[in-house]
């Protein structure tokens, strides 16, 4: 028998693929109605049967492996009439002229003209439904569904939500949407991949609602909201954006997206906007020209300087902005102001990560690849809630563990993925390191720690055992059954696993202890380095890596050098002309504090509303109002630019040219799809402008210039990027030379600090617990409609799923109280109070609650606290004791 097969005369290859797989990728077409790309065969329309030398009825082609031999035709007399009569078939069962053939129309009305179906012009008409609209996003026409079944799957295998069924029988099966039959009722995440597949359009949304212009171009770009980095495909018109897409090509998203990045894209257009710089004196503000504004932003900076010193100035760059304004902003203020205050709020709240990863590993960064969330025998998923914060990275989780892979949740909520988790380990707020303590102990005990990684790789192994073995830490002392650590430990027992982590680890006073616990289990484990395994922090906004990776942190450089690294400072002196200030400068908090006493006399912040996302809200207002100068860059206006002496209008992510690096250290093109209204720029070209007003002579007039330099200054990291080599599907860091494909798995050959550190943490107290007059412990984070503080998504029709921040609490606790869902509830705590809804739900335990802190009005941060990690100095956003008290509406 030959070793290859012949589809319409064409030699092909078998590689255990469909049929129809195979015929695709050599330009043979086969229709489908019930399949598409990246699910499994349904094998349900029968529209894609194909002819088999030696058979006697045809075979689909969906779901028939190839095999050697095989004679296929794809395109007969026999089977065009077949398809017809199929065609035919699903056309009755819409409704009267919902569909038709349509070379311009949906998928399913291009194969009705392309196999010359006739609709009837008149017929029996069953009552018809109307369009369902309950969602801010999503409709369904009843009438142009053929229950092909293409929904149901979708959401199944690349969302997991389960949200469409299929009612009836015969002519009388329909689609069913949640327990209602409406968008609004149920678990959709509007992650519109069901929309994309649809071959009818009876699903759609309402960028689809008008057709596409055939004109419309088409650019792509990344996603600019968290650290995931989708790839997008941007099409615009006349009006603005009009439809985004995932880049089925983008090894970061396979053409997935979440409901953010496909349609809360309206704030670009928003009314809000800023347009031109606007200039306070006084109470008086007013609009003024960009050369007005950086000739007095430039001629202030001198002044201050000169009368208080360069550290009395103090920058802080935009995890939301591109790597080359961050390094830009963190240039001008080391090189031409000479002072190291320069800092993110990557540092702010991923310091603890970056601190301990570094000390323990040898780089700050993830040592994984979100490729090796499919590859993984067990995830475990500590202090991170994805399917909410991180969504496509979620439900490629989810899926690999609907597929078989392991999950551990440590988490205090029953988040979504503790619904299918192997174990959840629900421990209470802050007590990370001692679970972690525990877990490394009974590894040990149990012998089921890989002895000769440890060995081969690792340091510290005799001291941490002598610590842990005589039982330094109690179950009792985390809030976690022993049955449920047993289980975790018959998990972990069993080789290499992935570790994903997040701020529920790192925003505590002790988060640096608790990410090297984490590292502890990983070295146990044998997972750093090795593919399917290792560690996998997850980055907040869309450029908390970059932002961090440009040095834009007051104690290193670009690519995380010292300041007292002889080579780096060489590259200072080459670049740019200068070395800078040998000191470490301030973090955030620090800077905040030195405003309050009147020595920080200027700040500049990209795209932070500090009043809003830094705790003490109360005290950060105060602070700031004490300065002599605040510069705002940003998209619109908020509670910091109302305190600002001069903001500078900001273009956005889908406004401009540069890089984001995501979570998995891809360092990706960001490109300009249209113009930013107005008067607004790029943060990177006002950063040169108020440089070169400065006297900097800087020569860098393009973003892939400053980018240029950027390699140059960092080429440990990033000496083999350059644009030209990012076109494609970006290029993970490190990547020292041309030639270099970019790191995927980081350590694989050895830890960069030579040997990975276990590191013995003995638990300290947390200042929160145990305060009889504030009972319960908050924790604050994100919610799945929303984005950090949303300045965004309010300006979008996400703001209709999600108006407000509730508190989430136990029915226990509500009970208690006498409080019941939506009813006003105070808040208060050591630091504050607010007063915002309530709202009862199963994923809170008794004793916690939580509240994010997406909406201004909530005032979320006026209730956390001054405590910082002593590492780190991240603020403790985890870990907040509160206690309720009803208020009489």
């Amino acid at each position: 028998m030959s070793a290859k097969a012949h589809i319409d005369g064409l030699p092909v290859s078998c590689d255990g693929r469909s049929i129809l797989a195979v015929a695709r990728d050599h330009g043979c077409r086969i229709p489908t109605v019930c399949h598409a790309e990246g699910l499994a065969a349904e094998g349900g329309c029968r529209v894609c049967l194909v002819e088999l030398d030696g058979r006697d009825e045809p075979v689909a082609a969906c779901h028939t492996p190839l095999e050697p031999g095989m004679t296929i035709s794809t395109d007969t007399p026999a089977l065009r009439d077949s398809r017809r009569r199929l065609l035919s078939l699903m056309v009755e069962r819409g409704s009267a002229g919902a569909l038709r053939p349509d070379p311009n129309g949906s998928p399913f009305e291009q194969l009705l003209a392309e196999y010359g179906v006739v609709v009837p012009a008149e017929r029996e008409v069953t009552a018809e439904l109307p369009v369902e609209r309950s969602h801010p996003y999503l409709r369904f026409d009843p009438q142009r569904c053929i229950t092909c079944r293409v929904c149901l799957n979708t959401c199944e295998q690349i969302q997991g939500q389960f949200v469409y069924g299929i009612g009836g029988r015969g002519s009388s099966t329909r689609l069913l949407i949640g327990a209602h039959d409406r968008f609004g009722d149920s678990d959709c995440t509007a992650c519109g991949a069901c929309v994309v597949r649809c071959p009818t359009g009876a699903l759609f949304d309402r960028d689809r609602e008008a057709p596409l212009p055939l004109d419309a171009p088409s650019t792509d770009s990344i996603c600019g909201y968290c650290g995931v980095g989708c790839g997008i495909r941007v099409r615009t018109g006349s009006g603005g954006i009009v439809r985004i897409d995932g880049v089925a090509e983008s090894p970061v998203n396979r053409g997935h997206l979440c409901a953010k990045g496909r349609y809360a894209h309206a704030w670009q257009g928003h009314p809000d906007r800023l347009r031109r710089p606007l200039l306070r004196e006084g109470s008086r503000r007013y609009e003024v020209s960009w050369k007005t504004a950086i000739d007095w932003l430039a001629d202030r900076l001198d002044a201050l300087r000169a009368q208080y010193g360069p550290d009395s100035l103090a920058a802080i760059a935009s995890s939301r902005s591109t790597n080359e304004a961050g390094y830009l902003l963190s240039k001008l203020f080391r090189a031409v102001i000479g002072t190291n205050n320069v800092d993110c709020c990557a540092r702010v709240c991923h310091s603890s990560t970056a601190l301990a990863l570094g000390a323990v590993t040898g780089t700050g960064a993830a040592s994984a690849s979100y490729a090796d969330i499919e590859r993984a025998r067990l995830i475990v998923l500590a202090g991170a809630n994805p399917t909410e914060a991180h969504p496509v990275v979620g439900a490629r989780i989810k899926q690999a563990v609907l597929k078989g892979a392991g999950l551990i949740v440590i988490d205090p909520r029953r988040i979504e993925l503790a619904r299918i988790a192997d174990v959840h380990l629900a421990l209470r707020p802050g007590a990370n390191v001692a679970l972690f303590n525990i877990l490394a102990a009974r590894l040990i005990e149990a012998k089921a720690i890989d002895a000769d990684y440890l060995h081969a790789r690792c340091e510290g192994f005799s001291e941490l055992s002598d610590f842990l073995l005589p039982g330094s830490a109690h179950p009792e002392d985390t809030g976690v059954p022993e049955a449920a650590i047993h289980r975790a430990i018959e998990l972990l027992g069993g080789g290499p696993a992935l570790f994903v982590h997040g701020l529920g680890l790192s925003e505590l006073v002790s988060g640096t202890a608790s990410v090297m616990g984490l590292c502890n289990l990983g070295m146990l484990t044998g997972s750093i380095g090795r593919p399917g395994a290792g560690m996998l922090p997850l980055r907040g906004q869309n450029n908390v890596q970059g932002q961090a990776d440009m040095g834009a942190m007051p104690d290193r450089l670009t690519g995380y050098q010292p300041l007292d690294d002889p080579q780096a400072l060489a590259r200072c002196e080459q670049l740019w002309g200068v070395r800078p200030p040998r000191g470490p400068g301030l973090t955030t908090t620090l800077m905040m504090r030195a405003a309050e006493s009147g020595n920080l006399k200027g700040l500049w912040v990209q795209g932070e509303d500090m009043v809003q996302s830094e705790p003490e809200e109360e005290r950060t207002r105060a602070a700031l109002k004490r300065l002599d100068l605040l510069v705002v860059q940003d998209l619109f206006p908020c509670a910091t630019s109302e305190l600002a002496h001069l903001v500078l209008p900001a273009a956005g992510y889908l406004e401009q040219e540069g890089t984001f690096t995501n979570g998995e250290r891809r360092v990706q093109r960001v490109r300009r799809t249209i113009d930013p209204p107005g008067e607004a720029r790029p943060d990177w070209l006002a950063v040169v402008d108020v440089a070169n007003a400065m006297g900097a002579g800087w020569d860098l007039p393009t973003p892939s210039a400053v980018f240029d330099e950027i390699a140059a200054f960092a080429p440990h990291l990033f000496g083999g990027i350059s644009y030209a080599r990012l076109d494609e599907s970006g290029l993970q860091w490190p990547c020292p030379d041309p030639d270099h494909r970019g790191t995927e798995t980081v350590h694989e050959n050895g830890f960069l600090r030579g040997r990975g550190r276990l590191t013995v943490l003995r638990p300290e107290p947390n200042p929160e617990h145990g305060l009889a007059d504030y009972p319960l412990l908050l924790i604050t984070g994100r919610v799945l409609q929303h984005y950090n503080v949303g300045t965004m998504t309010r300006r979008t029709p996400s703001f209709e799923l999600e108006k407000d921040d509730a508190l989430e609490l136990a029915d226990e606790d509500a009970r208690q109280q006498g409080i019941r869902s939506g009813d006003l509830v105070r808040v208060s705590s050591q630091w504050g109070e607010t007063v915002v809804p309530a709202r009862i739900s199963s994923r809170t335990p008794s004793g916690t609650v939580f509240l994010s802190f997406h909406h201004p009005e909530s005032h979320t941060n006026s209730l956390t606290g001054p405590h910082l990690d002593p590492d780190s100095r991240c603020p403790q956003y985890k870990v907040t004791a509160v206690r309720l008290e009803p208020v009489d509406s």
